[in-house]
């Protein structure tokens, strides 16, 4: 599985990748309230330290976003860049996520009860 040309081993539909975006930003939506929540992210391969297949540091690369839906959208489509999923995995896949996150919040995630 090396190079620009490689089938990775798990079907396409739907982007796993994306499901867990989904379901991770609904949760973040739920928990506070509101979509507006603007962050910013830096990912362990580019973040000026890590070093690349020839030994040269990889260049610090922080991606700011501002909002959980502007980041849950661009993680699945990460998945299409790569090659490896299409739009409506990736759709399919933030829904999934995002019905998975509102089932745990409704009956797992709940306050718990004075006695």
């Amino acid at each position: 599985m090396n190079g620009p040309n490689f089938t990775p081993p798990f079907p396409a539909y739907p982007s796993g990748h994306a499901g867990f975006g989904g379901a991770i930003f609904e949760i973040l939506r739920r928990f506070y309230g509101t979509d507006n929540i603007g962050f910013t992210f830096v990912s362990d391969e580019f973040n000026g330290v890590t070093k690349d297949h020839n030994g040269n540091v990889r260049p610090y690369m922080p991606r700011s976003f501002s909002s959980l839906s502007q980041a849950e959208d661009e993680n699945g489509q990460s998945r299409i860049y790569l090659g490896i999923h299409w739009r409506f995995d990736k759709t399919a896949g933030i829904n999934q996520g995002q019905r998975i996150a509102d089932y745990i919040f409704d009956h797992a995630f709940l306050p718990v009860k004075s006695e």
